[in-house]
């Protein structure tokens, strides 16, 4: 079962994300129309992968139902996506449970309040609070320091997209984010060929101090029942799309996901290390083009860190009791022509630097391979068959820190084992999501 969107008790044929959830007491009319169509298209996609990733006998077998119950032409794919379109169309057609259905469309958070109860959340919540504020110190320290003071462990490596000729200005991606806005919710959905074009455009750069095979970057791969692993001899960066909402405008999102083999123990006491690491850097646009604000966590959730620029303005600072929303360095001066670069720490994979300068040069560069970040969802395995790098419960099994038994009490599932997009909580203390519709409003309040 794929989990990335959340399913609609009573509604198969719609699914649901925190964003979309959103619109859910704003729509009416067209838009009501175009937002249950958008809901219809997650749940399509998930079943997708959920028929493709079917052992082969399960899927012959749900094939022979299908054709013997309606047509020996029709595929399993197909009669899914009739019985969809026929609910949604009775769904349109008969509006007396709206308010029933609007209320179902949400996504549970990825908090277990019964862990926060045992764990005496409101006690235990302070020695975190404190511990955070230990490493925010920490990480600042790093960030005064100048780059060229840092102690590189291994070889310097940087890894670069292959070279795009025709990359979009600002005035063509505000135009292309302002054409993708024309429907009824004014969501920007640009086309394949668009996300194309932004991606490269905004491509970052990740300088790594490769000490050992786990810092370089690789591809997730699975072996029937074993614990994943990743292939480093194809480097590769995964893309997604995803949006937030400020005030009553929307922006657009690109998300780009790299992994590692894993997070090696930094020390005999560390209780982070396990298998797979990874980071995601996520650029935030302005409807005019300009880069607003990049955010990063590491594929846990873990470790979210923001960098605005010179468009964002002040964040705000958590005074009270939930964490604070972490900017490790001043503002970043947006140029243009330069893609940011991303200096990564060998072992912790911590990002230690974001930089436009393009003078500094590394021991060596590799190119990195795109690919999108849906393909995690269905990975070829041995016999042909496939499966989701992700577990039903949105978590990639084997990935499993021993920070697990000290972390418990903040109710996270699995604190550190690494994560499906949509499963990320970020905060040990307090609630936050990085999926939020509303995160960046919040932290501009």
């Amino acid at each position: 079962m794929d989990t990335e969107a959340g399913r609609i008790d009573g509604y198969p044929h719609l699914r649901v994300n925190r964003f979309l959830s959103s619109f859910r007491d704003e729509v009416n009319g067209d838009g009501t129309v175009f937002w249950l169509k958008q809901l219809q298209e997650l749940a399509d996609k998930g079943r997708r992968f959920e028929i493709r990733n079917l052992p082969t006998l399960s899927a012959q077998k749900l094939q022979e139902t299908v054709r013997t119950v309606l047509s020996s032409r029709v595929t399993t794919l197909d009669a899914l996506q009739y019985c969809s379109d026929k609910l949604l169309q009775l769904q349109l057609e008969d509006t007396s449970n709206q308010d029933v259905f609007k209320e179902r469309a949400i996504v549970a958070d990825n908090y277990q309040a019964w862990k926060r109860i045992v764990g005496i959340y409101p006690l235990t919540a302070w020695v975190f609070k404190a511990g955070i504020a230990q490493w925010h110190e920490k990480t600042l320290s790093t960030y005064r320091q100048p780059l060229s003071h840092r102690q590189v462990l291994g070889q310097l490596i940087r890894y670069e997209p292959s070279p795009e000729t025709a990359l979009p200005n600002r005035l063509q991606i505000a135009e292309l984010i302002k054409k993708s806005s024309e429907n009824p919710l004014k969501i920007p959905l640009p086309t394949a060929e668009e996300q194309r074009h932004l991606f490269n455009r905004f491509a970052p750069l990740f300088e790594i101090d490769v000490a050992a095979h786990d810092d370089r970057i690789g591809y997730p791969e699975l072996q029937s029942e074993a614990a994943p692993r990743i292939n480093t001899d194809r480097p590769a960066v995964f893309r997604n799309l995803s949006h937030t909402r400020l005030g009553n405008k929307i922006l657009l999102q690109l998300n780009y996901t790299i992994w590692f083999p894993s997070r090696p123990k930094s020390s005999v006491f560390d209780l982070l290390d396990g298998n797979l690491d990874g980071i995601t850097w996520r650029v935030t646009l302005l409807p005019n083009g300009k880069p607003w604000i990049f955010d990063t966590i590491h594929n846990c959730g873990c470790y979210h860190l923001f960098f605005p620029t010179q468009y964002t303005g002040a964040v705000r600072q958590e005074t009270g009791f939930a964490e604070s929303y972490f900017q490790p360095q001043q503002a970043l001066a947006i140029k243009q022509v330069m893609k940011p670069v991303l200096r990564i720490a060998a072992t912790t994979h911590y990002i230690e630097r974001v930089y436009f300068e393009p003078s500094r040069t590394a021991d060596r560069i590799i190119q990195y391979q795109w690919d999108d970040a849906d393909n995690l969802r269905s990975l070829g395995v041995n016999g042909g068959n496939y499966r989701s790098l992700f577990g039903q419960d949105g978590i990639v099994a084997g990935t499993e820190r021993s920070e697990r038994y000290l972390f418990w009490p903040m109710g996270i599932p699995e604190p550190g084992a690494m994560r499906q997009w949509g499963h990320h909580a970020t905060a040990f203390v307090g609630r936050r999501h990085f999926d939020d519709a509303r995160l960046f409003e919040k932290m501009m309040k």
